[in-house]
């Protein structure tokens, strides 16, 4: 048998990694299921967004009107619908996303284009630690099987792109300890 790579750890663990090895496991490595075993359908759908949003395209309005840069206060439709941009530092303006070129495009840091629909690459370019989360399934939601097909929604559909802090929150309580958690009286 050999020795368990968790050393410290009590007695179920080292059960574990006995019985584990003992049958040729290695409880810390991570390995690939025989063919015969593997997971049936595991595909991921990425749930569309620009579908949802009310005034997409953009160039509906935008195909009218002269490409601005420059930061300002925007005072006529952006405002009434709430985009106000409060995202990132002070020098962030609209075409730092959307593309000047095509408005109905987002452009990423390295210059391409991606459709509203793959809004979890340009929020990625700068939030890497979030992307590489939501690409695990971690942060953001994913609905559907283990072993299964799946869902998974664009950072868009429950962040607004514009401002996009949620309040803080206080943490929960710790859950109760099972069976007293060994407390004295």
């Amino acid at each position: 048998m050999t020795e368990c790579a968790h050393r410290g750890l009590r007695a179920p663990w080292a059960l574990l990694c006995g019985l584990l090895a003992a049958c040729g496991g290695d409880p810390v490595e991570r390995r690939q299921p025989a063919p015969d075993q593997a997971p049936t359908s595991s595909t991921l759908t990425i749930e569309p967004r620009a579908q949802l949003i009310p005034t997409y395209p953009c160039s509906q309005c935008h195909s009218k009107l002269t490409p601005n840069p420059a930061r300002r206060q925007l005072t006529v439709f952006h405002v009434v619908r709430n985009a106000e941009l409060d995202h990132g530092d002070r020098s962030l303006w609209c075409y730092q996303c959307h593309s000047i070129k095509n408005i109905d495009k987002l452009v990423i840091a390295n210059g391409s284009l991606v459709s509203f629909d793959e809004a979890n690459l340009l929020c990625a370019s700068c939030h890497g630690d979030k992307g590489r989360d939501w690409r695990a399934g971690i942060h953001g939601m994913t609905q559907g099987y283990w072993r299964g097909p799946k869902r998974r929604k664009l950072c868009t559909h429950c962040h607004n792109p514009h401002n996009p802090w949620f309040p803080t929150l206080a943490p929960e309580p710790p859950p109760a300890p099972a069976h007293g958690g060994g407390e004295t009286e």
